[in-house]
C-alpha cells in the first residue's frame, strides 16, 4: 500500500468517479476524472509520457459506515443509480459536500512533489542464492531475479552472509548474472543470499505501480514504462515488507493532464 509519512497538502473528501464503476482501495492512488477522481494506471512510456496522468492523491477512508475487504483491502465500488446511492449505509464527511449526500465519497490525502510517501511491493522479491563465490565484491551468479534489471537503476540487497544488511546499485541488465561498480565489502559465498528490486536506493529512479494502484510492482522492468521518483530510502531488510520512501517527480505534477 502507499501512504504519506511526510507533508501531506491537506486531507480532502472527495467524490468517486463513476466511469466504469471503479473500485477504490485504502492506500490507492488516484488522479482527478469525469464525476470525481479514479485510480491510476499503470505508467506507459518514460515518466508516463503516453498519458500523462497528473497525480492528486492517496485514499486514507470511506463514507461507507461497514468497511468491506476482499484480497486487495479494505475498499468501495462507485455506484451511479438512485437506488443504489440510498442503498448504501454511509456515514457523514467533512468540507463542501453536505453529510446526507449518499453518494460513494473518498477521504484522500493531497499529494505534490514534496509530499514523502511510504511505497510497499505487491509481490515479495525473490530470494537470489549465490552459486558462485566472489573475492573482489563486485558481482555474484544466482537463480534468476523477478525482473530484468536496468543498469544504474536497481539495487542488489544482501540477506545473508558477510555483507548481510549492505546494499549496492548494480550494474547489469541480467536475470542472473549480478554485477556492481562498488564492491561488497567482504567476499561473497556460494550461498549467500540476496534480493533485487528495480530501484535505487536515493536519487532519481524509476517506479511501475501494480493493477490496482495499491502497491510497486517489483517484477516488471523500468526500462520502458515507469514513473519518475526520487527516493530517499531503500528498507528491504524485512521479507515481505520491502518498502520504499520517495516523492513523486514534478513532472507528474504539472497542471491538469489526465
Amino acid at each position: 500500500m502507499f501512504k504519506v509519512v511526510r507533508e501531506p497538502v491537506r486531507t480532502l473528501w472527495v467524490p468517486a468517479d463513476t466511469t466504469s464503476t471503479p473500485t477504490f482501495y485504502k492506500g490507492q492512488l488516484v488522479i482527478v476524472s469525469g464525476d470525481g477522481v479514479k485510480p491510476l494506471a499503470v505508467a506507459s512510456g518514460a515518466a508516463d509520457t503516453s498519458q500523462l496522468q497528473s497525480l492528486f492523491g492517496v485514499v486514507v477512508g470511506f463514507n461507507r459506515r461497514t468497511p468491506q475487504y476482499d484480497t486487495v483491502g479494505e475498499y468501495d465500488t462507485a455506484v451511479i443509480t438512485q437506488a443504489a446511492q440510498l442503498a448504501r449505509e454511509f456515514t457523514g464527511v467533512e468540507g463542501f459536500y453536505p453529510k446526507s449526500d449518499p453518494q460513494v465519497m473518498l477521504q484522500i490525502d493531497i499529494i505534490d512533489a514534496r509530499t514523502v510517501l511510504e511505497g510497499t511491493y505487491g509481490a515479495a522479491p525473490t530470494v537470489l542464492t549465490s552459486t558462485t563465490a566472489s573475492t573482489d565484491g563486485l558481482g555474484f551468479t544466482s537463480n534468476a531475479a523477478q525482473f530484468t534489471p536496468v543498469a544504474d537503476y536497481a539495487t542488489t540487497y544482501c540477506r545473508g552472509g558477510a555483507n548481510m544488511g549492505i546494499m549496492r546499485i548494480s550494474d547489469d541488465i541480467s536475470t542472473t548474472v549480478t554485477t556492481n561498480d562498488l564492491a561488497f565489502p567482504y567476499d561473497i559465498a556460494i550461498g549467500d543470499t540476496f534480493v533485487r528490486v528495480p530501484q535505487k536506493p536515493v536519487g532519481l529512479s524509476r517506479m511501475q505501480t501494480n493493477s490496482t494502484a495499491t502497491a510497486i510492482d517489483g517484477t516488471v522492468s523500468p526500462a520502458t514504462n515507469y514513473f519518475a521518483i526520487d527516493v530517499i530510502g531503500l528498507d528491504l531488510k524485512n521479507a515481505g515488507n520491502e518498502k520504499i520512501y520517495f516523492r513523486f517527480h514534478s513532472v507528474h505534477f504539472d497542471g491538469f493532464r489526465a
